[in-house]
Parts: C-alpha cells; structure tokens; sequence
C-alpha cells in the first residue's frame, strides 16, 4: 500500500457524523442542529468530536458562542449540502419511480413548438428517453415548477447553485416566406422587419453588427413565435435563430436572404441537480447538442452559399 493511500485509510467517519456537522454548519449553531435532528446538544457535540479526530483536522473555530466553521470545516460543508441535497433528491425520484417517467423538459414556447415538437418522436427513438414539454421561459425555480430540466439562452442573471450544459451558439437572421422568392410581393416583404415584443432589441443588435439598412417597414407582435408565424405566412422578415427555423429551411418553406450571424450568446441545458446523477439528462443534452451543431453548419453553409452569389 502506498504512503499517500495509508494516510487516506487512517481517515474515520461515519454518514451519521457527516449529516450531524452539515446541519451544525447549516444552523450555525450546535443547539440548532440538535433541535433539527431530534437529538441532544450533547449527542452533537459527541459526533462532531468523534469527526474531526477521525479526520485529523479541526471542523469549527471554538472561540465564540456560535459554530463558526474552520477554513477546511467551510469547504466539507459546502460540498456536503449539495451531497445530501443530491441524496435525498435522488432517494425521492427512486422512491417514487420517477427515473422511469417522462423526463420534463421547460423550454421556451418558439423552442417548444419550432424544435422540440417537430422531433419528438426522433429524440425519443435516438435517446431511448421518453420526454415531456413545458413551455416556459426565463428564470427557472426547479423546487417549484415541475421540471428535470430547462432549455435557456443565456440572456438572463443564472444562479451560481445551477448545473449547466452548453449545447450550442446562437446564430440569427432574417427569414421570409419562400413563396414570397422572386415574385412582386418579395421587395415589399423585405422592407418589413417583424418585431417580438420579448425580444425588443433583436433587430437593432442584428443592424449593428451587419450594417444592413434593407428594412424601413415594421410590425410587432407580442410574443416570439408569433413573429415566425407572421413571416411564414408572407407578411415580412422575421429576426430568427438558425435552431428555430432550420427545418423550415431544408424543406424550402422560409429562406434566409441575409444569413445568419453568430450573436455572442448561447443555449444551455439547466438542472438543479449535476447532471451525471439521472443517464437520461445527459442523452438528452448530448442529442441537443448534436442538432444544435448540425443546425450552426447550416448556417454557415448559407452564408457560404450568399458569399458565392
């Protein structure tokens, strides 16, 4: 045995010892955890001595009415609060079967009805996971909206307790309808830029970073897949993202006369929980990413193909 796994070997502790220091840090008081765990401010004391000898370091700095924590004591407590908030979590889902239900998925309702709705069936059959859509968008509080995981541009302040998956870029531009291509009514249609209330300032950042004054027109609606409904049914050019429409393009039903640029932001999967915790999370985000990629090289194919013409 090495020197470094004897060390190691020579550490004693117990799960009891463990959750009696997590919820002493937690209260910041010994009595505090006693009163939460049903027990007495003795029997605490005792297991958070019997801790730090079997460790061999200091968890609390004893020089004050309250249990402020050690430096080392501040690390374990912080890792133990995820761990056996993790625990009890994965405890419940296994109690409940949840590992064998639908994996609920919260996404915007253009992602929902542009993208996820569209493959439904094909992620299930690729991933093996059976999935369930709730449309939601912006903050998510996932202790209260019933959902595994949640779809998000990162166009908001994410909280630091998140787990995070980047599945891909954001690349907008401007799609119309394709029956509008080459005839009397495309000129006008492209002087019309058609505004999403929730997304007020697309349409400026997108003139800025392309320098394009092709558009003197405007209408708004209030919300985002309202606007991609209005431009597949002729009525102008709505500012879209290439994962949203990039079905509609292979089937020729919008076309992108600008292409698409690359806005700095990006589309995560969110979960309160580390994500290597449920097998299903991680299929699902893998195959997201795999798409979202597969959407940027189109892309970037058009703007190959504009560039040529």
């Amino acid at each position: 045995m090495s020197i470094k796994s004897a060390h190691s070997a020579s550490r004693r502790w117990s799960l009891k010892s463990l959750k009696f220091f997590e919820a002493c840090a937690r209260h910041e008081t010994f009595a505090g955890a006693a009163d939460e765990l049903y027990v007495s401010h003795s029997a605490v004391s005792k297991q958070i001595k019997n801790l730090e000898q079997g460790l061999g370091f200091a968890l609390f700095v004893r020089d004050a009415k309250i249990a402020r924590l050690s430096p080392a004591g501040a690390v374990l407590a912080s890792h133990l609060t995820d761990l056996f908030f993790d625990l009890d979590a994965l405890i419940e889902d296994l109690a409940s079967d949840k590992l064998n239900a639908p994996l609920v998925i919260s996404c915007e309702p253009t992602i929902c009805l542009k993208f996820l709705i569209p493959y439904f069936t094909e992620i299930e059959q690729q991933t093996g996971v059976n999935i369930q859509v709730l449309s939601a968008g912006g903050p998510l509080n996932f202790r209260r909206d019933p959902a595994d995981i949640a779809i998000r541009r990162n166009d908001f302040e994410l909280s630091d307790e998140l787990h995070i998956f980047t599945i891909g870029q954001e690349y907008v531009g401007p799609v119309l309808d394709s029956q509008l291509k080459n005839t009397a009514a495309a000129d006008g249609a492209k002087t019309t830029r058609i505004h999403a209330q929730t997304r007020s300032d697309a349409w400026l950042n997108w003139q800025e970073q392309t320098q394009c004054s092709a558009f003197n027109q405007d209408i708004y609606h209030q919300r985002h897949f309202l606007a991609l409904e209005a431009a597949e049914s002729g009525q102008g050019a709505a500012l879209m993202s290439i994962h949203m429409v990039s079905r509609l393009l292979q089937q020729k039903k919008l076309y992108a006369p600008f292409g698409f640029v690359a806005d700095g932001s990006k589309y995560l999967c969110l979960s309160a929980r580390p994500f290597e915790l449920d097998d299903r999370k991680l299929r699902i985000c893998q195959w997201l990413r795999d798409k979202f990629s597969q959407n940027e090289q189109l892309a970037q194919a058009i703007n190959a193909a504009l560039c040529k013409a």
